[in-house]
């Protein structure tokens, strides 16, 4: 009897482990998962247009957070960003000391001279009779501030992307950089996929499809299948 006793509590004893670690499991996993967060930015709102970019959001960096609320604009020549930051206390309070107001502005540039087009591109000047054809090119990048506008800026202004796409991307960085315990953001971008170019009226369209990486190694993949096209000339 006092054996079958002693193995029933053990049992007992063996049972409330398991319900308490499958209860803390399932805790854990409820708390770690927000539908407002985005790639380790947590968004409070955010709207982008063709022309414009609207961002407010927490980041934190070393345990430190700030508030950030930015607007862009994309211009003919150009996106303009006005970002104001400000720190929050543990109690996401804010701490009206710490405000900064700053004020960007970034050329789009032209497509790179080391990826001009070449006899391989078969130069058309119908879009409709474009050929794709497999192609790796390294975007440069010029940030100043390590904020979600910013580098949406950088990559709209450097590869031509939409304000949509290019706040996909910017997202992805900063959280790849933020899980590899960096604060800022490399200065290339690389994509690999297809592209193919068409001429008209002395302006060049370059179109992409494929899939965008943080460097050539490609082990951290930011944007997957992603289309778009970028237009120079006048």
């Amino acid at each position: 009897r006092n054996m079958k006793g002693i193995f029933k509590k053990m049992i007992s004893v063996v049972l409330a482990v398991v319900m308490l670690f499958s209860l803390s499991a399932q805790s854990v996993f409820a708390s770690s998962v927000g539908a407002d967060t985005l790639n380790g930015i947590k968004i409070i709102e955010q709207k982008d247009t063709d022309t414009t970019m609207y961002a407010k959001y927490y980041m934190t960096i070393n345990g430190e957070t700030t508030l950030y609320t930015e607007y862009g604009e994309i211009q003919k020549d150009r996106v303009v960003v006005d970002s104001v930051s400000i720190k929050v206390d543990e109690h996401m309070v804010i701490i009206p000391s710490t405000e900064q107001r700053q004020h960007f502005e970034y050329p789009i540039t032209a497509p790179d001279s080391s990826n001009s087009i070449s006899n391989s591109d078969n130069l058309t000047t119908r879009a409709s009779s474009c050929q794709y054809k497999p192609h790796t090119e390294t975007f440069s990048l010029k940030i100043h501030q390590f904020t979600l506008s910013v580098v949406k800026a950088a990559i709209i202004t450097s590869l031509g992307l939409g304000a949509g796409d290019a706040g996909v991307v910017a997202g992805a960085m900063i959280d790849v950089v933020i899980s590899h315990g960096g604060s800022y953001i490399p200065d290339s971008i690389y994509f690999d996929g297809k592209r193919c170019v068409s001429k008209s009226t002395g302006k060049i369209y370059y179109r992409y499809k494929g899939n965008i990486y943080m460097d050539s190694s490609k082990t951290e993949l930011l944007a997957k299948n992603v289309s778009w096209s970028r237009r120079w000339g006048h």
